[in-house]
């Protein structure tokens, strides 16, 4: 830990000094939107977005924040201590590191922090980007998500909750604070990296259970057979997936035709396809390199398929991946 940032969020601000005598909230940002109680209130992204597109704040300690919403998406971070807070009618604990991940419109407001509770909040504004997007992005990789994406009934969940205390995320945002209230040259260009990197690596932990709820996930034979699909996909066969579970062929073939309404052959080349995909957007090796990387023997049969999957060429993809950045 940065101890010159910590010595810094430590410090007590005016509002703080407040609440903490009064134990009553100070407003701290002005509102375009007339609440209609006091309770509750919009923040308008005009305020926090002047000429920059991040914009970081430590939340005030002390006193309850009322229920509001914003038309921007949140993420909160426990930089130490802990934190309560009520979304949508859902109450959320969360403990030191952990990430919250608050959607565009989700209402929420926050239980009074204690003098070691230190809550970092980094709204970005970029209207692409929501909770959609990221189920979206995570089901271009893996076929359990899309299988979860595509099988679902339940709404949408408007926040993420990550838990498991990632050093890599840690250390992205607290470069990122250091940037942001210790600004040196380049400062802007470095925190707008720092914030591409902070939201890859939130879809690479994005956890399948995050995306419904529980009784949405499949059964236990189903994951294990979407993880030995995107694990061993290259040379999986049927044969061999019921020799690792302990089954017939007949009996996994008619399951997972059952489950997914696909065979496990068209399972197997979305796999394929989706890891030849994720290559040709994201690296410069050759078309070919790929094809035999994820499998295929048939180039003509890949061409096929990859454009009755994506509706463009291997070619077209590559040629436009630049517009299509996470920012």
């Amino acid at each position: 830990m940065d101890e010159t940032l910590a010595t810094f969020l430590k410090q007590e601000t005016p509002i703080e000094t407040l609440q903490r005598t009064s134990h009553r909230f100070v407003p701290d940002f002005p509102t375009a939107t007339v609440p209609e109680s006091p309770a509750e209130f919009k923040l308008e992204s005009q305020y926090f977005f002047k000429n920059k597109d991040i914009y970081i704040n430590k939340h005030n300690r002390y006193a309850a924040y009322p229920k509001h919403s914003h038309d921007f998406m949140e993420l909160n971070y426990i930089y130490s201590g802990e934190c309560t807070e009520i979304i949508d009618g859902q109450k959320v604990h969360l403990k030191q590191h952990d990430i919250l991940l608050i959607d565009i419109g989700s209402e929420h407001s926050i239980e009074p922090l204690g003098e070691n509770d230190i809550l970092i909040n980094i709204l970005f504004q970029n209207q692409n980007i929501n909770l959609h997007w990221l189920e979206q992005m995570k089901s271009n990789r893996s076929i359990l998500f899309d299988f979860l994406i595509n099988n679902h009934t339940e709404a949408q969940k408007n926040f993420l909750l990550f838990q498991d205390n990632l050093p890599k995320l840690n250390n992205v945002i607290e470069q990122l604070l250091t940037e942001y209230y210790f600004p040196a040259d380049f400062s802007d260009v470095i925190i707008s990296h720092y914030l591409i990197i902070l939201l890859t690596e939130l879809m690479r932990n994005y956890d399948p259970s995050m995306v419904r709820d529980t009784n949405q996930i499949p059964n236990d034979l189903l994951n294990r057979i979407f993880a030995i699909i995107e694990k061993d996909y290259t040379t999986l066969t049927l044969t061999a997936l019921a020799e690792k579970l302990s089954y017939t062929k007949n009996y996994l073939s008619n399951f997972i035709k059952a489950e997914t309404q696909v065979t496990f052959t068209e399972l197997l080349n979305k796999q394929k396809l989706l890891k030849a995909h994720l290559l040709i957007s994201s690296t410069q090796r050759t078309i070919d390199d790929i094809i035999a990387e994820i499998g295929y023997t048939n180039k003509n049969y890949f061409y096929k398929e990859y454009k009755k999957a994506y509706h463009e060429l291997p070619s077209e993809t590559r040629k436009h991946k630049t517009d299509d950045t996470l920012l």
